[in-house]
């Protein structure tokens, strides 16, 4: 008998004792598939069970706390069981898995529900109509017969559940076992078989084979240029032609792989290189940077001037863009430098293999082909950096010193690095507009210039954030009530950017309108709190407002959940002043409170937003130390201080904007 037909009858009985084992182990597996599904099932449904006994706890808590404090807060975890009970015992019902279970389930629910309807809603009414039947002890027995009995349901429940589990991981221990020593059966009588065939297979097979394992491991470590000897019998003389045809295909196919390796080390540089800032002409340089010289010799970057112009009409540039990166292996190329304006040739990408062969590229030219191919220039690839359909500009790729010229497989390349690169420039120049247009909007709103009345000395400072997405929500301002007497306020909307920036330009209209009716700070944050509730969507600010009496020797100050304000005494003490924090405006429904402190002649008062003392990586009670500490002492400029503030306390960078105000009550100004 032949190698073939020995090998295919001894591979058949072989298949067929493997077939054997494996089949049984299959089953088992199948078995054990479906207890586990039935098990994961019933645990779900355990869980699911604990879920709706949670509910109930709820409930039950917040009903009592409800009843014992009439505190409204205790009814918003009553309300949530309340309401999502009866669907999550429902699903508790669909998760049984016998008919005791799902009976015991439809029992927990209609008890649920019936606790739910009949007693906790008609209590939490009552209570709520201070019903004194509420706090009677009949309907504290009644509450807690109800909720005893569901939870001996649940444990009922539970008790079923787990025994069910174990009788399931019991029988799944019992198919197992079987089916180990099933599958050991066959497998012991494949490898006897294995084991007779094994020794006809090393004297027909194996010695001719290991007479080419030589030529093999010189394969194996990279010669790829070895070939066996075609000179066997059989399958042993097929196995040499074989191997010397894997050999020519391993050789081509090890070029492809080196190829395909860089060009996947280029696009992963690509992706954790570019756009590692928000810097449009930065972006570009790292652009630059990734692409020489692995994959060209010069690199040009070049923006449109629509997009870089923004604040000037497209029309008025056309297709001109300006070049913000050049990069290459040698100095000073034949190409426009950095700040030139150039026009976009394409707004797709364009594949020149050889440039010298191209009349095309050189009739566009002109005489800068001629400087280019002196150069050394031979092969060019142009990309254009398209963002949301729009053309951003084009990526410019040279080779001059690499003599392999472009490939078509490399355009793709190119185009998607340009695709990723265009992408991290848009962003950037996103966010320079938002920046831009929010720190504008802000500082256009805010008051250049004050006129406080006599006695009273103001400096003011305001830093933005320095990330787009933080500008905009602080202000402050000043207002000259009599001769003698000012309004000071500063305030913080909680939100940042333009729509901040935009509200906090109504807060400080709204106030500057209230400080004519002179009204007490109270009721002045009381108005602005109505006033903020009006606007749309749910806003909340911060705000410190306060009237400074130079003629009396007093200020009045009241908060809306801003930092409270410093003040120093004329002999240099320091301290912060304890005010009533109230809540920030938009909640509603918040009584403030009006404190009057006495200010001699000479008192500075400090008014900041949050941006100044918190810091990420600092405690607050550690920067309000360090402010007080930076306050202490006689200041004569209040301009210094106020540069001094920002200086030692604001972070860098900027993470939220900064609103300063300093005022010294009791000096006399010259008019």
């Amino acid at each position: 008998m032949g190698l073939v037909p020995l090998t295919a009858v001894a591979g058949g009985l072989l298949v067929l004792l493997i077939g054997l084992a494996f089949m049984v182990l299959l089953w088992t597996i199948i078995g054990l598939g479906a207890s586990t599904a039935a098990d994961r099932h019933t645990h779900t449904a355990l869980s699911q069970a604990r879920t709706v006994e949670r509910l109930v706890v709820d409930l039950e808590t917040g009903q009592r706390g409800f009843v014992i404090t009439g505190e409204k807060q205790f009814l918003e975890p009553w309300q949530i069981a309340r309401t999502t009970f009866s669907g999550q015992a429902q699903q508790l019902v669909r998760l049984s898995t016998t008919p005791g279970q799902r009976t015991l389930a439809q029992q927990i629910r209609q008890a649920g529900d019936s606790l739910i309807h009949d007693y906790s809603i008609p209590l939490v009414a009552a209570a709520s109509r201070g019903d004194p039947r509420a706090h009677g002890v009949a309907a504290t027995l009644e509450g807690k017969r109800r909720v005893d009995a569901l939870r001996k349901q649940f444990e009922r429940y539970d008790s079923t559940q787990e025994d069910l589990i174990a009788a399931r991981e019991s029988a799944a221990d019992d198919d197992v076992r079987e089916a180990v020593v099933a599958a050991s059966i066959g497998l012991a009588g494949s490898m006897l078989l294995i084991a007779t065939f094994a020794g006809y297979m090393i004297r027909a097979v194996v010695w001719p084979v290991r007479k080419a394992s030589g030529v093999a491991s010189r394969l194996a470590g990279g010669d790829l240029a070895v070939r066996m000897p075609e000179a066997g019998r059989g399958e042993i003389g097929q196995l040499g032609t074989a191997f010397n045809t894997m050999a020519c295909s391993l050789e081509e196919s090890r070029e492809q792989a080196r190829h395909a390796h860089e060009r996947l080390g280029l696009l992963y540089r690509a992706s954790i290189v570019i756009g590692t800032t928000l810097d449009a002409k930065q972006t570009a340089q790292e652009l630059v940077r990734v692409l020489v010289p692995r994959f060209a010799d010069f690199v040009t970057v070049d923006l449109a001037l629509p997009v870089l112009l923004v604040d000037e009409p497209f029309a008025d540039h056309g297709a001109w863009a300006r070049r913000v990166a050049l990069g290459g292996v040698r100095d000073a190329p034949p190409l426009d430098p950095v700040g030139a304006e150039i026009a976009l040739a394409t707004a797709n990408a364009t594949f020149v293999p050889d440039l010298r062969a191209s009349s095309a590229w050189q009739g566009r030219h002109g005489h800068r082909a001629r400087k280019l191919l002196d150069y050394g220039m031979h092969s060019l690839i142009t990309a254009p950096l398209y963002s949301r359909r729009t053309l951003l500009g084009a990526v410019g790729l040279w080779r001059a010193d690499n003599p392999s010229p472009f490939a078509e497989d490399e355009l793709s390349d190119a185009e998607e690095i340009a695709a990723k690169a265009a992408v991290a420039i848009d962003n950037a120049l996103r966010y320079a507009r938002e920046h831009d247009t929010a720190l504008t909007l802000q500082r256009s709103m805010l008051p250049r210039s004050f006129k406080p009345p006599g006695g009273i000395e103001v400096a003011h400072r305001y830093l933005p954030a320095s990330d787009a997405s933080e500008v905009g929500g602080d202000w402050y301002d000043v207002a000259a009530m009599t001769l003698d007497r000012a309004a000071l306020a500063i305030g913080d909307v909680m939100g940042h950017g333009i729509p901040a920036a935009a509200v906090m330009g109504q807060m400080r209209s709204t106030l500057r309108a209230l400080v004519r009716l002179d009204l007490p700070p109270d009721q002045l944050l009381h108005h602005l709190d109505q006033t903020m509730q009006d606007l749309d969507g749910p806003i909340l600010a911060t705000c410190l407002y306060g009237v400074c009496d130079a003629g009396a020797n007093r200020c009045r100050l009241a908060r809306a959940g801003h930092p409270p304000p410093a003040l120093i005494t004329p002999d240099g003490t320091a301290r912060l002043i304890d005010l009533p924090s109230g809540a920030p405006l938009g909640i509603g429904g918040i009584s403030y409170t009006t404190t009057e402190i006495p200010v001699a002649p000479g008192t500075v008062l400090v008014l900041y937003t949050d941006g100044l003392v918190e810091a990420r990586e600092h405690d607050l009670d550690e920067r309000l130390a360090e402010l007080i500490h930076l306050l202490a002492g006689t200041h004569p400029s209040l301009d210094e201080l106020a540069d001094t503030l920002i200086d030692r306390l604001a972070p860098t960078p900027a993470q939220d904007d900064i609103a300063l105000l300093i005022a010294r009550v009791g000096t006399s100004i010259p008019r």
